[in-house]
C-alpha cells in the first residue's frame, strides 16, 4: 500500500460534516473530529481485506442433502 498522508485537516472534517448535515459545531469539536478521523483512517487501513471478491470460498460450497 502506498504511503499517504493520513492527517485530516479541520477544513476537510468541516466539509465532510457539512455533507452529512453536521454543520454548526463549535471549533474545538471540529478539531477533535480531525484527530479522531486520523485514528479511524489508520485503523481502517490496518484491517486485512480480501485481495479480490473473486477469491472467496463461496463458489466451492455445496449443500449436502438432508437425511431421511
Amino acid at each position: 500500500m502506498p504511503a499517504t498522508d493520513l492527517t485530516s485537516t479541520t477544513d476537510e472534517v468541516r466539509l465532510y460534516a457539512a455533507r452529512h448535515g453536521l454543520a454548526g459545531f463549535p471549533e474545538d469539536q471540529f478539531a477533535r473530529l480531525a484527530e479522531i478521523a486520523t485514528m479511524v483512517r489508520e485503523t481502517g487501513l490496518a484491517i486485512p481485506r480480501m485481495p479480490s471478491e473473486e477469491d472467496e470460498p463461496a463458489h466451492l460450497f455445496t449443500a449436502t442433502p438432508l437425511r431421511g
